[in-house]
């Protein structure tokens, strides 16, 4: 075990991340094999996913202000200073005086030039921050909002043409939050009021989903690791937009069902619910280890249902079922508030990769959907290629299928079947979703 620093934590995870590892993975890793206690572990937490958010701002700014720009600084020494530079930026709660120290004494031992540098350029941060200038908005808008709110230029530019710069900048805003906690209340075990009641015992606040009728929104005093009402398996974490999938299926009691793209098993296991644990679902995933991830899901839960298949869904073959999920592999561009990384990782170019990808499991699903079944496309991105011009093509090339309505409840669609949720309208993660009936007879 290290050291109880939860700084050094901090800047060993994100050198983790650096190297392409995902950043849950990394902070789990670095927690594990660091000493902290629970407020320590938050602080690393939020340093961590912090900087990572942050990172093209932090990057801007330390590099009008220090000789060396930052793509030319080794992992270690640019993580120290990202790590420092987003505490005096963004965390009020910490003195700079704290920041600077701690982050020289990160670097490497007997390196004076280099203890020498981090201090200059983070004083210097602290004291010139706030009147160095950011790109114009009117003159040149994409690198505005790419600087200032921390995202990539070729995303900045798609939803500038889409969206116009005022939903752009509060949609880059939204994403720069720290995501609230969902908790999808596992109605086979017990009802959300008596979840509500249990949680109140302990002074901890949960409120309505914003929709869905089994979801609830807690407050920063919950911490799933250790509660014992997640371990009895009363409520699975999963965003409100994530939760809404299930519902658009809206799978009755003794059918089958297919999710074709299930782990770790959030939608299986909520289709399983509304089944009331009765019928038969085929979880489908290409990985057998995350195939396992189901099956203890739906064990905490209480579910009995889940019968698992390793396949591809691009080329699986099943028998007809009564309703078909594809929670299609995406860019994940939704969900960015819970997935920082994500940003930086993806490209302009993945998206058309996957688009491809998208029509080949959503072909190969509507094989096994029987006459008048249902079959569901979801994804957690906000892309068009991934989306609508998806749906555009699948009806275009499967006649028999068409739009089937969503509940009355969903937000707004403007189109009969498909709606596309917006984080900066609708307060959940972004997702689009699609239901289609088989009218063959």
């Amino acid at each position: 075990m290290h050291k109880a620093n939860p700084r050094s934590a901090a800047v060993d995870a994100l050198v983790r991340i650096e190297n392409r590892v995902f950043i849950n993975k990394a902070l789990d890793d670095v927690l594990s094999e660091y000493e902290l206690s629970d407020l320590n572990r938050g602080l690393a937490t939020e340093i961590v996913y912090g900087t990572v958010r942050m990172q093209k701002t932090i990057d801007y700014i330390l590099d009008m202000i220090s000789s060396i720009k930052t793509c030319d600084l080794n992992q270690q020494v640019r993580s120290i200073l990202r790590a420092g530079a987003y505490q005096i930026l963004y965390l009020d709660r910490v003195p700079v005086s704290a920041a600077v120290n701690e982050a020289v004494k990160l670097a490497p031992a007997g390196k004076l030039k280099i203890r020498g540098y981090i201090n200059a350029v983070l004083r210097n941060l602290a004291r010139k921050h706030s009147s160095i200038p950011f790109p114009d908005l009117e003159s040149d808008p994409v690198s505005h909002i790419a600087v200032k709110h921390s995202h990539p230029e070729w995303l900045v530019a798609r939803w500038l043409a889409r969206y116009g710069p005022e939903a752009t900048i509060k949609l880059c805003e939204v994403n720069n939050r720290t995501p609230e906690l969902h908790l999808r209340v596992n109605t086979l075990k017990i009802t959300c009021d008596e979840l509500k009641a249990l949680f109140a015992e302990q002074r901890i606040v949960v409120e309505e989903g914003r929709f869905a009728p089994d979801v609830l929104v807690a407050n920063k005093a919950l911490n799933p690791a250790g509660d014992p009402y997640f371990e009895d398996g009363y409520y699975y974490i999963q965003n409100e937009g994530s939760a809404l999938v299930a519902h658009a299926v809206a799978p009755l009691a003794g059918e089958t069902v297919y999710d074709m793209c299930a782990a770790p098993g959030g939608k299986a296991t909520h289709l399983a619910q509304l089944m009331d644990n009765q019928g038969l679902i085929v979880a489908v995933d290409l990985n057998q280890e995350r195939l396992g991830l189901i099956l203890e899901n739906a064990a905490r839960l209480g579910i009995s249902i889940i019968k698992t298949a390793e396949g591809d869904a691009q080329t699986i073959e099943l028998p007809n079922a009564d309703r078909v999920l594809v929670d299609a592999p995406c860019s994940g561009l939704g969900v960015l508030r819970h997935r920082p990384d994500a940003r930086w990782r993806k490209k302009e170019q993945d998206i058309q990769a996957l688009a491809k990808l998208q029509r080949q499991i959503l072909a190969n699903a509507a094989t096994m959907v029987k006459p008048g079944g249902t079959l569901v496309y979801a994804t957690c991105t906000t892309e068009p290629e991934e989306n609508q011009e998806v749906i555009k093509w699948f009806l275009e090339t499967h006649p028999h299928f068409s739009p089937s309505p969503l509940p009355s409840w969903f937000p707004v669609c403007k189109s009969v079947g498909m709606v596309a949720i917006l984080p900066f309208i609708h307060g959940i993660d972004g997702f689009f979703i699609c239901k289609m009936q088989n009218n063959q007879s």
